[in-house]
């Protein structure tokens, strides 16, 4: 059945909640820190938030997976034939910062970068002879992917040398290697570009010389990544699209 990795999908989403929790006891611990220093610690970098525009970089890592919709045609075969599992994957991204300012707690943010990601789906097949057990074929697209995320940052209101902030926006991106996982055959194939929809938490912390900025962002993808142009098991699938967890150092 569809449901022969429950316990190993458990287990994924446990890692993602850990993945929230830390962040969140982190930035706790930031903000605690910053409340007992703050009388005798200086303000770093006076007068940042007034300039027009900002330059920096950031390096993120990432849960990275596939959100597949089944088909009709999965559906009458599910009993017997093959079951289709998503798997998350590890994965990391580097990229460049380019912030405007646009009110007093608004600002503007665009940060391409280029993903490496490893989104994967297993497929177990039951037409093995019975009592030998089902065969599998696992589908990993490892491909770099161009991102140019462009997103809206709201800022809250300095506190010494710590800030809170959300950001949400667009995020279009592009694969660059192959869309055709093959293993002597034609499994299936996916859609170069993609759009998402991007939102997370983070926390200016100002040191004497630099921004430094961890922040956890979601991201969903909205197109259909599944190709039409054919492959063994392109008829179980009737939508697939993207899914983000990650966790976003910004140097600024």
């Amino acid at each position: 059945m569809a449901f022969t990795h429950i316990w190993h999908q458990l287990y994924l989403h446990r890692q993602k909640i850990g993945f929230a929790v830390f962040f969140l006891i982190f930035l706790a611990s930031a903000v605690q820190v910053q409340a007992q220093t703050q009388k005798v610690k200086a303000e770093n970098k006076p007068g940042y938030d007034e300039k027009r525009i900002h330059y920096g970089f950031y390096l993120g890592m990432s849960y990275s997976k596939y959100h597949i919709e089944h088909s009709q045609a999965y559906a009458d075969q599910a009993a017997t034939g093959t079951q289709v599992n998503t798997m998350n994957e590890l994965g990391f991204y580097p990229g460049l910062v380019l912030n405007v300012r646009l009110l007093e707690y608004l600002d503007a943010r665009f940060v391409p970068g280029v993903g490496f990601y490893g989104r994967s789906i297993d497929f177990e097949r039951n037409d093995t002879p019975e009592g030998e057990g089902g065969s599998f074929d696992n589908t990993t697209f490892a491909s770099p992917v161009i991102e140019l995320p462009v997103l809206l940052k709201y800022r809250a209101k300095r506190r010494g040398n710590f800030r809170m902030y959300m950001v949400g926006g667009v995020k279009a991106s592009r694969v660059l290697g192959n869309t055709t996982h093959t293993q002597n055959r034609d499994l299936l194939r996916i859609n170069r570009n993609d759009l998402s929809i991007e939102y997370g938490v983070g926390l200016d912390i100002f040191y004497p010389y630099f921004k430094f900025a961890p922040e956890l962002r979601f991201s969903h993808g909205l197109t259909n990544q599944k190709s039409h142009s054919g492959g063994e098991y392109s008829p179980l699938i009737d939508r697939m699209t993207t899914r983000n967890l990650s966790l976003i150092f910004h140097f600024e």
